[in-house]
């Protein structure tokens, strides 16, 4: 597992969608790799704040969507 890899599989391995052994590897990464674990440490702090403020706001349902897509839409 390199640092290419993990970052392709952050979003599958945050939602749990990835299987036993690539979870491991990835698991492992973020353990030896400080770079890609504080990644990982602030798209999950993201992902959960949205998921909080979605919920406590009564935001519309599409907005995760839209807010996705214009950070992805570089």
């Amino acid at each position: 597992m390199n640092c290419r890899e993990c970052t392709e599989h952050l979003y599958e391995y945050l939602d749990r969608e990835l299987t036993p052994q690539l979870e491991q590897e990835i698991r492992q990464h973020l353990a030896d790799c400080p770079p890609c674990g504080d990644h990982f440490d602030f798209e999950r702090l993201f992902l959960d704040f949205l998921r909080a403020r979605c919920r406590a706001q009564g935001a519309p349902s599409d907005l995760k969507l839209r807010i996705l897509r214009e950070l992805f839409d570089e």
